[in-house]
């Protein structure tokens, strides 16, 4: 396959004293296709990306399934979720430029190919374990490592990608239908997860990675161009690289442990001290390399820094909530996992319409008014589900809410993404990929950690109160009842009250609407954060500035008078 490059100004174009365009460094246009048709290539790099979500999102369904069939504690759980989100963290950024250096189209077949494989040792973890002599737990953790590193190898190429095939003109719609499939991979997963839990076993939940995987490296060998940075050196920035994936492994192993050992525990402490301090030598380090592995440029792109900061306030305040509502829906309110991931389906299908809808709006009319408009309906939205909790909530009660969130979300993220990769060069289009899903990913982390750790604060002081109501329980009762509610754990409570109080074993029923009322105001309470958090994100989506029609058309010129240049000379 053709390589292609963003070559800079023929020479003897300069040395007749013809200048290049203003503002355009060598490598800053659109790659030239050589007739491939950009759609089908956004068609494979989507396919690849749905089912790295839809893994995701899947395997939350199955953790039930999991812990019983390898008799994993709850500590093994949290890591088999946890290392894959992880390792997806740390070397995203890192990833990133790599696939600008040593080509994009390498990159994300290897990370496919990575993943792939690891999908298959994940499902067979029950049988390696018995085969190694170790615990199935321990094996799928380590698979799932093995998941993380194909992920992030895969996630910022899509991006990079998508900023090099498509004109700027172009991307918004291209950002669209990206997002489109992110929410797809949402929607999908719940549904299939429970299908496949129901009729299956848990092992096919991974199993169903390696047809689609290998279907997409087939395709993307056949059909993606490969592309990279005409400057890059070639050299590895080994010393960028090492800080900030330390310095992100510290920060979000701090946000992940948070809640379980308390934000006061010293090694959380020491992991977001040592973290910050690790980033902030990063940022150091970055300035003084000849080729940086995260090119601070970028940082002077107005929308770019604006959109990475929306990327990280968006995400805390709205992926952050799908933790404690399906906490809720399941814990709460009773419901089974699938009937939770179903009750927030409409939310997802607002989003799947209407992110292409937002993409090419856009392209037409900037992304400004869209982000503002969209960040608006979303914080609202937050506000809207707050009112509709209650003991009687249910999916009709919670649906015009969804609705109006979804609407945002889907005048939010492909505009978003847009926005903050509209001016970025295309040479540099993976570093710029990397710094935007990092943050994002760190917005979505500690938005699950800061809003759980609310949440399981909030149900201890609202338990305490409302099961204290209860005149015949004693203090020590309630104490130890509302320990249990604050942890989720209610289906417990039966046999704590027997063992305490036996003689209000004939209160149960009053007990767990006193912890189901519990739940409603921790949860409102949590829901107000959320809510913060995307009005902060509105504040700063007036920063974003509209790029000028004219600009666009002369980035869509630039490639073919640079050709016609060349020809006459």
């Amino acid at each position: 396959m053709p390589t292609i490059k963003t070559a800079p100004e023929p020479r003897s174009a300069m040395a007749l004293g013809k200048r290049p365009p203003a503002n355009r460094p060598p490598g800053s246009e659109p790659a030239d296709l050589n007739g491939r048709n950009p759609w089908l290539i956004l068609l494979v790099l989507c396919g690849a990306v749905f089912m790295l979500l839809l893994d995701t999102t899947i395997v939350n369904v199955a953790q039930p399934s999991i812990q019983e069939a390898l008799g994993a504690n709850l500590s093994e759980m949290l890591w088999i979720l946890n290392s894959y989100i992880l390792t997806y963290a740390v070397l995203l950024l890192s990833f990133g430029r790599l696939g600008d250096v040593f080509g994009r189209k390498k990159l994300f077949v290897l990370g496919m190919a990575i993943f792939t494989a690891a999908s298959a040792l994940c499902g067979a973890s029950h049988w390696l374990s018995g085969l190694l002599g170790v615990s199935g737990a321990q094996t799928l953790i380590f698979s799932r490592v093995l998941q993380g590193v194909g992920g992030s190898l895969m996630m910022p190429q899509t991006l990079s990608l998508i900023t090099v095939v498509f004109p700027p003109e172009g991307r918004g719609a291209a950002m669209g239908v990206w997002g489109s499939v992110v929410s797809l991979g949402a929607i999908t997963g719940p549904i299939v997860g429970g299908a496949l839990i129901t009729y299956y076993s848990w092992e096919w939940v991974f199993f169903i990675n390696v047809p689609i995987g290998i279907i997409a490296i087939l395709a993307t060998l056949a059909i993606v161009p490969e592309s990279r940075d005409p400057l890059a050196t070639g050299k590895v920035d080994w010393g960028g690289l090492i800080l900030s994936g330390l310095g992100i492994f510290a920060i979000v192993f701090a946000m992940i442990e948070g809640n379980l050992r308390g934000w006061t525990d010293p090694l959380i402490l020491g992991a977001a001290g040592s973290g910050l301090v690790l980033l902030a030598l990063f940022v150091y380090w970055e300035t003084r390399v000849d080729d940086p592995m995260m090119k601070l440029e970028l940082f002077r792109i107005r929308n770019f820094w604006v959109g990475n900061v929306l990327a990280t306030a968006v995400s805390f305040g709205m992926l952050g909530i799908f933790f404690p509502m399906t906490l809720f829906l399941q814990a709460g309110l009773g419901m089974s996992a699938i009937e939770a991931g179903l009750t927030m389906v409409p939310m997802s299908i607002v989003t799947l319409f209407g992110a292409p809808i937002a993409g090419r709006l856009s392209d037409r009319i900037g992304s400004r008014w869209l982000l503002v408009a969209g960040v608006s309906l979303m914080t609202g939205g937050v506000l809207f589900i707050t009112s509709r909790l209650a003991l009687e909530t249910n999916w009709q009660t919670l649906l015009p809410a969804l609705l109006v969130a979804g609407t945002g979300m889907a005048l939010t993220f492909s505009p978003m993404t847009a926005a903050a990769m509209s001016e970025v060069p295309p040479r540099i289009a993976g570093s710029a990929s990397g710094i935007l899903n990092t943050t994002r990913n760190i917005g979505q982390v500690m938005g699950i950690a800061v809003l759980g750790s609310v949440l399981q604060a909030q149900l201890g002081v609202h338990s305490l109160e409302t099961l204290g109501r209860i005149g015949t329980l004693s203090a020590a009762t309630v104490k130890a009842a509302a320990a249990l509610v604050g942890d989720s754990r209610l289906d417990e409570l039966p046999a704590l009250i027997e063992q305490m109080q036996p003689d209000q074993m004939n209160q149960l029923p009053v007990i767990f609407l006193a912890s189901r009322e519990a739940f409603v105001a921790a949860l409102q309470d949590t829901f107000h954060v959320s809510a913060i958090a995307c009005a902060v994100a509105l504040a700063f989506a007036f920063l974003i500035q509209n790029p000028h029609r004219r600009r666009h058309a002369e980035e869509r010129r630039a490639p073919v008078a640079a050709r016609a240049r060349g020809a006459a000379d």
